[in-house]
């Protein structure tokens, strides 16, 4: 079995207004890992972000509180890096072990600055592998 074809892709539309927090839900139902990139466009700017967090429910919309490990600057959390080319485009991986947390969960990106800022993430080690490009989380699967 190829692993990379045992995931689900999920993301975020893009946040191109000011500092407004970007976010994206998934739900984690049959699926044991979670792999979220956080993209932030080049900018000037060494701040990557002013809140990057992992949030989790065990209902879809509401009830959510903070993951402490996954909150960045948070206490007992993880220090937000700084961008170090603002030349180029910045990402910031987040992994979670989804069997230990709750079933849904909500990333948050608040940019620092005004700057596109997009979230994208992987579902992995699935109860069972996605056979269509739909179930893959994808409008078109190509296969060589």
């Amino acid at each position: 079995m190829i692993h990379s074809q045992m995931e689900k892709v999920v993301a975020s539309v893009p946040a191109s207004v000011g500092t407004s927090a970007v976010t994206l839900t998934v739900d984690t139902l049959e699926w044991d890992y979670a792999s979220f990139s956080v993209l932030r466009a080049s900018n000037a700017s060494t701040a990557f972000a002013s809140v990057l967090k992992v949030e989790e429910s065990d209902a879809s919309g509401s009830g959510y509180s903070d993951v402490t490990p996954l909150v960045g600057n948070g206490v007992g959390g993880f220090a937000i890096p700084a961008v170090s080319n603002t030349a180029v485009e910045a990402v910031v991986k987040i992994d979670v072990d989804a069997k230990a947390r709750k079933r849904y969960l909500k990333v948050t990106a608040t940019p620092a600055v005004s700057v596109n800022t997009v979230i994208t993430g992987r579902l992995s080690r699935g109860v069972e592998a996605p056979v269509t490009a739909a179930d893959a989380g994808c409008i078109g699967w190509v296969k060589g």
